[in-house]
C-alpha cells in the first residue's frame, strides 16, 4: 500500500474516549475502517471498527452496526469474534465505533491469494470451526449474511482455530468481491445464497455461503457467477458441479450449496452432526462424510458399524450393471433362512442382519424455543413416524422444525417425554428448552412469581416421570425500573465523580432494556463492586459499563472540583523541543511537557495552578516559594484578546522559579488544575511539592469557595505513556 491507501480517520497514538489507544490501521474498506488498538489501563489488545463519516447519515448502515453490536454481544464462542461495546467517540465529531476482540492471524482470503488452493483436510477443519461458530450465532437468532473468505480469520494461521468476524456489515475490501446492500441483504453476491438475492435470509443461507467459501478455498479462486444481475440469479439456481473435489469434502460442499434451501443441511448443528457421524475408528483423527449417492436429499444411508450421512449427488442409471446379481443374492439369502426370513430380513430382527435403520447417535439432543408466539424445535427423533407424532403433540406443521432421524435414544418413549416437557413450559410467554440425553435445562420469563412456581412444579413432575433431571431458570417479568432509582443505588459507589445511568426511554428501563453506566472510576476493581451492587436492582437486566479508569490520587482531588470545567480558562499542552500541541493530552517517555494557561486579557483576580500525579504527589505550579506572585495583571503576556501565562517551561529554560521536566516512569494519568478567584485561594504559600493527603487537608476547606460563581476552575488530564 502507498501512504494514501493507509491513512484512515484515526492516527497511531490517538486515544478514543480516554481509554482506547490506536496502534495502527489494519483494514480500510468502502464503508468502514478497522484499527488495532489497546486499552491503556489493562493493555488488552482490541479491534476498533468505525463507520466512515460519509455513511454516518445512512440509517441502513447505522442499523447494521447497531445490530452487529447488540445481537453479537450475547454470542460467546471461541469460533466467533467477541464483541465488547458500541460507543460514540469524544473526538472527530462523535462517530460511532465498535470495540471487539482482536484476532491475530491472516484471513482465509489472504491464504488463498498468497498460496492458492488449500488442502481438503484443512478445509474440513475450517468447515467444522465455522459451523460451530454459526451454531452459536444462530442460537441467538443472528445470521451472518456476509460469510466469505474475507470474514474467516485463522487465528495464528491455524485452520483448526478459524474465527468468524463481521456479522451483518457489508464490506468491499476485496476489489474483486462486489457487495450489495439492500432490504434484508448484506453480502458479496459471489457467496450469497439464491434466496438471499431475493432478500430472504435464514440459517441455511449462511450454510450456502460456507459451502461456496470452501469451494473457493479448494479451487483457489471464487466461482464465476456472471456480470449482470440476471446472470447472477440464473447461475445461483443451477446445481454446482463438485465432481473435481475429493470425498468427503466434495459431498459436504454439494449438500451445503444446493440451490433449494430445503435440500441443504437445515442447521449448523446438522452440519456438525454430519461431520461427526462418519468418524472412523478411534485410532484415526480424520473426519469422514459418506460419498455422494443416489438418495432423497436429507436421507440417511446405513453402513457397516456407525451410520454416515448420505449426501445428494447426480442420479444413477436404472440399468446399472450388477443390479441383478445383488437382488439374486438377497433372494437366495431369504430362501436359505426360510421362515426366519421375515424376522431377520423384513421384520423386527432386521437390525441384527442389516444394522440400524438410522445412524446411531451417542449424544441425543433436543432444543425448543418459544418466543413471539412461535415455537421452533430441532434435534433427534426415532424416525419419521416418531417425528410426525412429536410435531402433532406440539401442534406444529408436518414439516416444521429440524428433526433428524437417529437410533440409540436414551429412553424408548423419548418423543413422548419431550412433548411433556414442552407442554409444562407452554404457559410461559417466552422460554427455551435444551435436552442433552437425560438432562434438561429450561430458561424463560414468567408473568409473575405464581406462574413461575406453577410451571417449575410441572417441569419437575414431567422430568421425574421420565427419569430425567431438569435445571430451571425462570424470572418474573420485571416492572419498569426508573433510572433515578438506579442513580440513587450507585451513588454511594462513586469513587471519581458522578456515575451516569442511561438506557430505555431515558426515564425508565423495561424488562428487556439494557442499562449503560458511564463516568470515571478510581480503580478497575470498582466495576466488580458496581456489578454486585446492581444485581439486586436490575432484576436480570443486562448492564454495559462505559467507564474510564483514573487513579486514587487524581480522583481525590477531582471529586472536590466543580463537575464542569470553565470555558473561559483553558490549559494548552505544548512541547519543549518542538512546535505543536499535544491535543490528545498524551506525552511519551523523554518528552518535555510545556503547559500554558490562556484566558481573556481583561480577566482579573488571582491564578492558582497545580499538578497532581498518579503517585500521590501535588506540585504547585503557581504560586510557590520561588514564584510567589499570582495576581493576573502582573502575570504572563498579552496576545491580542488573550493573556498567556506559562506554568512549565522547556527543560533548557528551567530554573528555581521556572519548573521544567521530562516524562519518566512510572507512566499513567495525571491532572493539571487552574483556578482563577477574586482573592487568593490559600492564605499562605504552599510548598513546591507535597503529598496528596497533606494537600487535601487544606483543599477540602475550600470546597464552598470553589463552587462560587466568581471562581473559575478548569482541569485537564495529562497522560504519560511509553
Amino acid at each position: 500500500m502507498n501512504e494514501s491507501e493507509t491513512r484512515g480517520t484515526l492516527q497511531p497514538g490517538e486515544i478514543l474516549n480516554n481509554t482506547y489507544v490506536i496502534d495502527m490501521l489494519v483494514g480500510l474498506g468502502g464503508t468502514g475502517e478497522v484499527y488495532r488498538a489497546h486499552n491503556k489501563v489493562t493493555g488488552r489488545l482490541l479491534a476498533v471498527k468505525i463507520l466512515r463519516r460519509e455513511f454516518a447519515a445512512d440509517e441502513n448502515f447505522i442499523n447494521l452496526m447497531r445490530r452487529e453490536a447488540s445481537v453479537l454481544h450475547e454470542v460467546v464462542d471461541d469460533a466467533v469474534v467477541r464483541y465488547y461495546d458500541l460507543l460514540e467517540s469524544d473526538t472527530h465529531g462523535g462517530f460511532v465505533f465498535l470495540v471487539m476482540e482482536f484476532i491475530e492471524g491472516p484471513s482465509l482470503a489472504q491464504i488463498i491469494k498468497e498460496k492458492g488452493p488449500m488442502a481438503p483436510a484443512d478445509l474440513m477443519k475450517i468447515a467444522g470451526r465455522v459451523a460451530k461458530g454459526l451454531k452459536a450465532a444462530h442460537d441467538k437468532k443472528a445470521f451472518h449474511r456476509d460469510l466469505s473468505p474475507d470474514n474467516v480469520i485463522l487465528r495464528d494461521g491455524s485452520p483448526d482455530k478459524a474465527v468468524l468476524i463481521d456479522f451483518g456489515i457489508a464490506r468491499d475490501v476485496n476489489e474483486n468481491a462486489q457487495t450489495v446492500v439492500g432490504d434484508g441483504f448484506a453480502g458479496k453476491y459471489q457467496y450469497a445464497s439464491p434466496e438471499q438475492m431475493d432478500g430472504k435470509v435464514d440459517a441455511r443461507s449462511d450454510l450456502y455461503s460456507l459451502g461456496i467459501t470452501l469451494l473457493t478455498g479448494f479451487r483457489g479462486k471464487p466461482m464465476g457467477v456472471g456480470a449482470s444481475l440476471m446472470e447472477i440469479v440464473q447461475t445461483k439456481m443451477k446445481v454446482v458441479d463438485t465432481s473435481d473435489i475429493p470425498e468427503p469434502l466434495g459431498g459436504l460442499i454439494a449438500r451445503l450449496v444446493a440451490p433449494r434451501p430445503e435440500d441443504r443441511f437445515q442447521s449448523a448443528l446438522a452440519v456438525i452432526q454430519a461431520l461427526r457421524s462418519g468418524a472412523p475408528a478411534p485410532d484415526s483423527e480424520a473426519t469422514v462424510i459418506a460419498p455422494r449417492v443416489t438418495t432423497t436429499p436429507g436421507a440417511y444411508q446405513s453402513q457397516t458399524g456407525r451410520g454416515a450421512v448420505s449426501l445428494p449427488a447426480e442420479p444413477t442409471s436404472t440399468g446399472r450393471k450388477g443390479g441383478g446379481l445383488k437382488w439374486l443374492f438377497v433372494l437366495l439369502l431369504l430362501g436359505a433362512i426360510g421362515g426366519g426370513g421375515w424376522y431377520f430380513g423384513l421384520g423386527p430382527g432386521k437390525e441384527m442382519v442389516f444394522g440400524p435403520q438410522f445412524p446411531i447417535e451417542e449424544n441425543w439432543q433436543f432444543e425448543a424455543r418459544f418466543a413471539g408466539g412461535n415455537l421452533q424445535v430441532q434435534g433427534f427423533v426415532q424416525g419419521p413416524e416418531a417425528a410426525a407424532e412429536l410435531r402433532s403433540a406440539l401442534g406444529l406443521a408436518t414439516d416444521a422444525g429440524d428433526l433428524q432421524n437417529a437410533s440409540g435414544a436414551p429412553i424408548s418413549d423419548w418423543e413422548t417425554r419431550l412433548a411433556a416437557l414442552v407442554a409444562a413450559a407452554r404457559p410461559l410467554p417466552e422460554w427455551s428448552l435444551a435436552v442433552d440425553g437425560l438432562n434438561a435445562r429450561i430458561e424463560g420469563t414468567a408473568q409473575d412469581d405464581a406462574q413461575s412456581d406453577a410451571v417449575s412444579a410441572g417441569l419437575r413432575a414431567a422430568a421425574t416421570s421420565a427419569g430425567m433431571t431438569v435445571s430451571i431458570a425462570l424470572r418474573s417479568e420485571s416492572q419498569p425500573l426508573a433510572l433515578a432509582d438506579v442513580e440513587a443505588a450507585i451513588k454511594r459507589y462513586e469513587t471519581c465523580g458522578p456515575l451516569r445511568p442511561s438506557g430505555g426511554d431515558g426515564v425508565a428501563l423495561q424488562a428487556t432494556d439494557r442499562l449503560a453506566v458511564s463516568g470515571i472510576i478510581a480503580r478497575e476493581g470498582d466495576i466488580d463492586v458496581l456489578r454486585t451492587a446492581l444485581d439486586d436492582v436490575l432484576d436480570g437486566r443486562a448492564v454495559d459499563f462505559n467507564l474510564a479508569v483514573l487513579n486514587e490520587p487524581v480522583c481525590l482531588v477531582d471529586n472536590l472540583l466543580p463537575s464542569r470545567s470553565s470555558i473561559v480558562v483553558n490549559l494548552d499542552f505544548l512541547y519543549g523541543d518542538r512546535e505543536g500541541e499535544a491535543r490528545d493530552g498524551v506525552y511519551y517517555l523523554g518528552e518535555n511537557p510545556v503547559i500554558d494557561v490562556t484566558l481573556p486579557a481583561s480577566a482579573v483576580g488571582y491564578l492558582t495552578a497545580f499538578y497532581v500525579d498518579q503517585e500521590g504527589q501535588v506540585f504547585h505550579l503557581l504560586p510557590h516559594m520561588a514564584r510567589p506572585e499570582n495576581n493576573l495583571v502582573r502575570l504572563g503576556e498579552i496576545d491580542g484578546a488573550l493573556r498567556r501565562v506559562r506554568l512549565t517551561w522547556p527543560v533548557a529554560e528551567a530554573s528555581t522559579s521556572q519548573l521544567g521536566f521530562n516524562v519518566v516512569e512510572p507512566v499513567g494519568t495525571n491532572m493539571v488544575v487552574a483556578i482563577v478567584s477574586d482573592t487568593p485561594l490559600f492564605d499562605r504559600l504552599r510548598p513546591r511539592a507535597e503529598s496528596v493527603s497533606a494537600f487535601m487537608d487544606a483543599f477540602r476547606e475550600k470546597a464552598a469557595f470553589l463552587q462560587l460563581g466568581t471562581t473559575m476552575v478548569t482541569r485537564r488530564y495529562l497522560v504519560t505513556d511509553k
